[in-house]
């Protein structure tokens, strides 16, 4: 049974900088190809490019044994579209929240850190159908705007929270 890290995920994501989150990346871009798995049974057996609990797919792992977290975004065609929905912020953060796979487990919209992240894996990977537009996060600029992450380049900037960008979800988990 995987626990939830609705409330706890913001603290446990901002730690991602104290867990070197800039060496997941290097780390994963390093690991030997593999045969892909289903880590939903297995936590601790998941790594970048598995099918994680919510049938998306891996794209960071970080902790330890004791405090590892699993974050997997969802399979293109979320939405019912063969593309992401465009969308303004707040109508994103519903529709990420709104998606639920075969568990019910809970999506969200990534963080600035995870977007980046995520932006990076699907560049050595080619997985996800992506789009190389701008994808938002969810995480707040000031007030009234939020940070996107240009999926073109890598780029992150903040925009009004009316502006239309693209969107996918996220699944994290211990």
């Amino acid at each position: 049974m995987h626990a939830r890290l609705c409330g706890a995920a913001a603290s446990l994501l901002t730690a991602m900088a104290a867990l070197g989150m800039a060496g997941c990346s290097e780390q994963a871009a390093s690991l030997p190809a593999a045969s892909v798995v289903n880590c939903s049974q297995d936590v601790s057996a998941c790594k970048p490019g598995d099918i994680g609990a919510g049938g998306g797919t891996v794209f960071l792992v970080f902790g330890d044994v004791t405090q590892r977290v699993v974050v997997e975004y969802a399979r293109a065609g979320w939405s019912g579209a063969r593309e992401d929905p465009r969308l303004d912020w707040r109508a994103a953060a519903s529709a990420a929240s709104g998606y639920s796979d075969a568990d019910a487990q809970s999506w969200r919209l990534p963080s600035q850190d995870e977007l980046t992240e995520l932006y990076a894996f699907w560049k050595r990977s080619g997985n996800g159908g992506f789009s190389p537009a701008l994808y938002w996060s969810a995480t707040p600029w000031g007030d009234g705007s939020a940070w996107y992450v240009s999926f073109e380049d890598g780029s992150g900037y903040h925009s009004f929270n009316e502006a239309t960008n693209l969107v996918r979800p996220v699944l994290s988990y211990s």
